[in-house]
């Protein structure tokens, strides 16, 4: 795939092939791009089916609890979605004075929807999901889904974000994208065609957080997400946490704004009062997360520090094909 569904140039780093996971009846299995592979033990597959879009199936495990796929790759465990969810909102939330209106694109599964909820000052936030079956096989499964749902702050809306957002301008102050990684319909998430759009939604000062995948594992695809936002955003800064079941265990997100640096502000009261309620996120971690290892401060600036490794590892893979 050369092209994002609309018709976009591909980056190269999306060009990648994707992970691919599968099912023997007890192990599901996630093999990482040819790089590496990662098993969870499940005592029962609790849910499988086909929608317009992808697979949905949810199992259950002991360690991890239940685990949710699309297309077999695993998009949370209960075990540690927390992680995720924390860091995707309460970091760009508590870096804005008055939040009033946020949009989440993708999210289907609602655990963003429940932390931005956790915020009182907030008084509409729009979801907008591709795949209305994901939520609903959620609702189903996870028990955050229902009460989230019905908070009278939330609209759902099942469609495509870019196309939403373009009809939504000056409504937002915060935009987050939640959305899986950057290949198929998703890849358009993380242009600058669709980053163009996000900064006509916002209000001013208003700010973008977006998951950016594995330093460790994509950094070609890291590298290429902060370019990408470089060129509508002014202000640009990475920031990371450790998510134990996605791949590598080390996690990366953006925080972008046009007009303010995430620095700027931080509403001490209000990271505090949130904490209470979390599980990884509190004020300690909001500013140490910011703190890059030298490594992921080369790659968002479009350094290559494994280019050795990524070059006899695209060698191996070309002989053998």
């Amino acid at each position: 795939m050369t092209t994002t569904p609309g018709g976009s140039p591909l980056p190269e780093a999306f060009r990648a092939p994707a992970s691919v996971g599968s099912f023997d009846g007890v192990w599901l299995t996630e093999v990482f791009e040819r790089v590496a592979r990662q098993g969870i033990w499940t005592s029962e597959r609790l849910h499988d089916e086909t929608s317009p879009w992808q697979r949905i199936a949810v199992y259950d495990t002991g360690f991890f609890g239940r685990v949710l796929t699309l297309d077999g790759l695993v998009m949370l465990t209960e075990r540690d979605e927390f992680v995720y969810h924390e860091m995707l909102v309460h970091v760009p939330l508590c870096s804005l004075s008055e939040p009033r209106s946020v949009l989440i694109i993708g999210g289907g599964d609602c655990g963003t929807l429940r932390e931005v909820l956790k915020h009182p000052d907030v008084a509409r936030v729009v979801l907008c999901e591709i795949d209305e079956r994901v939520t609903r096989v959620a609702a189903r499964w996870f028990p955050w889904v229902e009460p989230a749902c019905a908070d009278p702050r939330v609209e759902l809306v099942f469609a495509d974000g870019c196309d939403y957002i373009e009809g939504h301008r000056h409504e937002f102050d915060l935009v987050m994208v939640d959305s899986t990684d950057p290949v198929g319909a998703a890849a358009g998430l993380f242009l600058r065609d669709f980053y163009r759009k996000v900064v006509r939604a916002l209000r001013p000062g208003g700010v973008v957080a977006a998951q950016t995948e594995s330093p460790h594992w994509n950094p070609g695809m890291v590298s290429t997400i902060y370019a990408e936002l470089r060129t509508e955003f002014e202000h640009v800064s990475p920031y990371v946490g450790f998510v134990p079941t996605y791949p590598s265990g080390m996690w990366s997100w953006a925080w972008a704004s046009r007009d303010r640096a995430h620095d700027d502000h931080f509403d001490a009261r209000r990271a505090e009062a949130v904490s209470a309620t979390c599980r990884y996120y509190n004020p300690g971690i909001h500013s140490a997360a910011f703190a890059l290892p030298t490594f992921v401060e080369s790659l968002v600036k479009g350094g290559a520090p494994f280019e050795k490794f990524d070059h006899r590892h695209r060698q191996i893979v070309d002989a053998r094909d």
